[in-house]
């Protein structure tokens, strides 16, 4: 399932750093009303630092991937990734009946053939583990006993509690991959495998990835180049967004590559056991009598879920549940209040 042919722009957010950006898909440079901090807050050693002028890389960074997963529109993204989403050399063929997937600390020596490595286990996303258990892949999450005390764990993320130490780095994507696939009826679902391994093999910092930097072809240079706005550079940050009109153009628009992964693979499990996808799946909009129909919530949705049904007599708002991811701008935008988020990911029956 896919809502349109988009290819990211993304260039590096420093020149010697892997990790990538797509600055048209990024919340808060978009808006002043965008207020996302989730990469920010995902990180443990306080790497990223975001602002409506920039989204900032401080040297502190590892290249964990744990922002990647935290993105709500993957604006970000790690070369190392790729294979997940089904791009790029080393990509996982479909019909791979066992998925391992192992952190990139755990030595070549212990890992099984074909298994996927990533830079942490908490860079993983439940669609990602979706779509490859709706293909009827046994996903296993390899537990290997370190991520307690590790630097990229769970247990020290910044400017968050810490949780408890059982709570595993790839625990929240597993659990919300398992509940929705449970829901359609899914016997097949990606699963957390503890297979210990002695601690003192663990490395003591996160090794560097097989490839630092991305290799960015000519075409898509050029593109991003000529989509970043001018001025926007680490020494002359000009806002974008500033003045509380999304700041991409709007026939660019994209939906979340994640909520596509999700949607595509709920509904394929869905379909082959006779089965809906659950409502609980959708996010819903409630408008009271208060809305001015100004449409300022419309021109701010960054994944165009909001659009205006209008027939020249009257108008409403109509709401795409398969492209709203939730985030709330809408609402936050609206200058009258009118506008309610309820948003998606609630346990299918529990309202």
């Amino acid at each position: 399932m896919s809502f349109g042919d988009h290819t990211p722009a993304r260039m590096p957010l420093r020149a010697d750093r892997a990790l990538m950006h797509e600055e048209g898909a990024c919340l808060p440079l978009r808006s002043r009303h965008g207020q996302c901090q989730a990469c920010a807050q995902a990180c443990p050693v306080g790497a990223l630092e975001v602002s409506l002028e920039r989204l900032a890389l401080t040297d502190a960074c590892m290249g964990c991937g744990r922002c990647v997963a935290a993105c709500p529109t993957e604006a970000l993204m790690l070369p190392e990734l790729e294979p997940l989403l089904g791009a790029g050399a080393g990509a996982v063929a479909p019909e791979v009946a066992v998925l391992r997937i192992e952190c990139r600390k755990v030595p070549a020596a212990q890992l099984a053939a074909d298994t996927l490595v990533v830079p942490c286990l908490g860079a993983l996303r439940a669609g990602q583990l979706m779509a490859r258990a709706a293909m009827g892949c046994a996903v296993e999450v390899v537990d290997r006993g370190w991520c307690e005390g590790c630097e990229a764990g769970c247990s020290n993320v910044a400017g968050q509690e810490a949780p408890s130490p059982q709570r595993h780095p790839a625990q929240a994507a597993l659990e919300s991959a398992q509940m929705w696939l449970v829901a359609v009826g899914a016997a097949l679902v990606p699963q957390r495998v503890f297979d210990p391994l002695p601690l003192e093999l663990r490395p003591a910092v996160l090794p560097a990835a097989p490839e630092p930097q991305a290799k960015l072809d000519r075409r898509h240079f050029f593109r991003a180049a000529l989509e970043r706005s001018a001025g926007r550079n680490p020494d002359k940050p000009a806002p974008m967004g500033g003045d509380g009109r999304a700041a991409y153009p709007a026939d660019r628009r994209q939906p979340s590559p994640e909520r596509e992964r999700q949607l595509a693979a709920i509904t394929r499990v869905a379909q082959a056991h006779g089965r809906s996808v659950p409502e609980e799946f959708f996010a819903q909009l409630h408008v009271n009598d208060d809305c001015c129909d100004q449409r300022l919530c419309v021109a701010l949705c960054p994944t165009a879920a909001l659009t205006v049904a209008d027939d020249g007599a009257s108008a409403h708002l109509q709401l795409s549940g398969e492209r709203c991811i939730g985030c709330g701008v809408c609402q936050r935008a609206c200058p009258q209040g009118a506008l309610q988020m309820q948003s998606f990911g609630c346990a299918p029956g529990v309202r």
